[in-house]
């Protein structure tokens, strides 16, 4: 299973780049950062855009709708004239007509005749499915051979991020998709798959192997790889009853071709992410720690004399979980005294993984005394709280999240306890 590279830390120090930097005097060089950092912003908490491409009839909207896990798009001839549609996640259904000049209109589920009507310069069709929090599939018009059709589908692919180009097996490759294509910019062809459609078909399926011998000699810098798929028989693989024919779906080419596609727009936020964590290191934080100071330093003090209380005045108890509950958070103290530049947001998100991890532990149960079933929610809320300080800036937050450690230390004190002669904890 191919995984999208995290970057909710990215996002979360940008924001608070963005937020600290919003009040500051105009200055060009700040201005300039501030384009970037939001840029990045945007583009790592958006998803990645998939176009699909091809000439008439190539089965880019029957692919679409293979990978959407719904039938969506209409397909074959049809008198439905349709722009650019967008397929993307949202939590209900709905349908967004859309034109560069003019504010959108919104109809609920799928509405694409009556979107069409409103003649737009795109569609958006929102569906709730998972896979469309990582990637949006941007179904082209399609394009002709003879005319300039072609023309609105290299504009629009400025819109894609990665591009899969469909083309009909039955003749691969012509010479005016070349013609189309060697007008993308490498940036995205580099991104970018060559789908060889209605490979189910006997004369495709039986000269695949020639076909895709001849295609992979003349992709060249065009794509990155060259992928046959019999698109009808991965439909069909993937609705069989009571769960989907996978080896099926392997053999027409669906599982090579889903992977690839998710591999390419994994590829592309990688790419995304190095550059914000690039800019991040050498310009932003930086420029916060010259604004802020080192909001880490006069903390240390507190958190050592913390820490040597808790451990001073716990008795010695057979207690495992508070054991590692303490080496956890010691480990987190010791990175702060060995370094006196340690960005404060990465010691709060620190905390909070470590009180996320025990949460998920003590909901497990069977480690801390049953009159004490309302630690876990204590550790569940500190967990909001230590994701929330990080968005503040100041002193305040780390030492707001050293009393929140203190305090859930003291209530594993009582609540982890396996010494019977240990009174309980009454009152607060």
């Amino acid at each position: 299973m191919i995984e999208f590279p995290g970057t909710e830390q990215e996002v979360r120090q940008l924001e608070r780049f963005l937020n600290a930097t919003e009040a500051q005097p105009a200055d060009a060089a700040l201005d300039e950062m501030r384009d970037r950092a939001l840029a990045h912003a945007e583009r790592l908490s958006n998803a990645i855009n998939i176009g699909f491409a091809g000439e008439f009839g190539a089965g880019k909207s029957s692919l679409a709708n293979m990978l959407a896990g719904a039938d969506i798009l209409p397909t074959g001839p049809q008198h439905l004239k349709l722009p650019l549609v967008i397929v993307a996640y949202s939590d209900t259904p709905e349908t967004t007509v859309g034109w560069w000049g003019k504010e959108p209109k919104v109809f609920s589920g799928i509405a694409l005749e009556k979107a069409a009507a409103e003649n737009p310069d795109f569609i958006s069709v929102g569906l709730n499915t998972p896979a469309l929090q990582e990637i949006s599939l941007f179904d082209l018009p399609g394009s002709g051979a003879l005319d300039d059709t072609y023309k609105p589908t290299l504009d629009l692919l400025k819109f894609v991020d990665c591009a899969i180009w469909c083309t009909n097996g039955t003749n691969a490759w012509r010479e005016t998709e070349r013609h189309l294509w060697a007008q993308v910019p490498q940036e995205l062809r580099a991104n970018s798959l060559l789908a060889v459609t209605h490979a189910d078909l006997p004369p495709v399926h039986d000269a695949l192997d020639r076909v895709l011998a001849r295609l992979n000699k003349e992709k060249g810098d065009f794509f990155r790889s060259v992928v046959p798929i019999g698109t009808p028989v991965a439909v069909r693989a993937m609705a069989q009853e009571p769960e989907p024919d996978f080896a099926l779906w392997e053999t027409c080419g669906g599982q090579d071709l889903a992977e690839q596609v998710l591999q390419i727009a994994s590829d592309r936020r990688l790419v995304d992410l190095k550059a914000a964590q690039a800019d991040l290191k050498r310009d932003f934080l930086p420029y916060l720690e010259e604004l802020q100071g080192s909001d880490a330093e006069p903390a240390q003090p507190e958190m050592a004399s913390i820490q040597n209380a808790i451990e001073s005045t716990l008795p010695p108890l057979n207690n495992p979980i508070l054991e590692d509950w303490l080496a956890a958070i010691t480990s987190i103290y010791e990175d702060l005294r060995e370094s006196s530049n340690i960005e404060p947001a990465a010691f709060l998100n620190s905390c909070q993984e470590i009180v996320e991890d025990f949460a998920e532990r003590l909901e497990q149960g069977g480690e801390i005394d049953p009159d004490a079933d309302w630690i876990p929610a204590e550790f569940e809320k500190a967990t909001d709280l230590l994701l929330l300080l990080q968005f503040e800036s100041g002193d305040a937050p780390l030492k707001d999240a050293i009393s929140i450690l203190a305090q859930l230390s003291d209530n594993l004190a009582w609540a982890g306890s396996r010494v019977d002669s240990v009174e309980p904890k009454t009152g607060t």
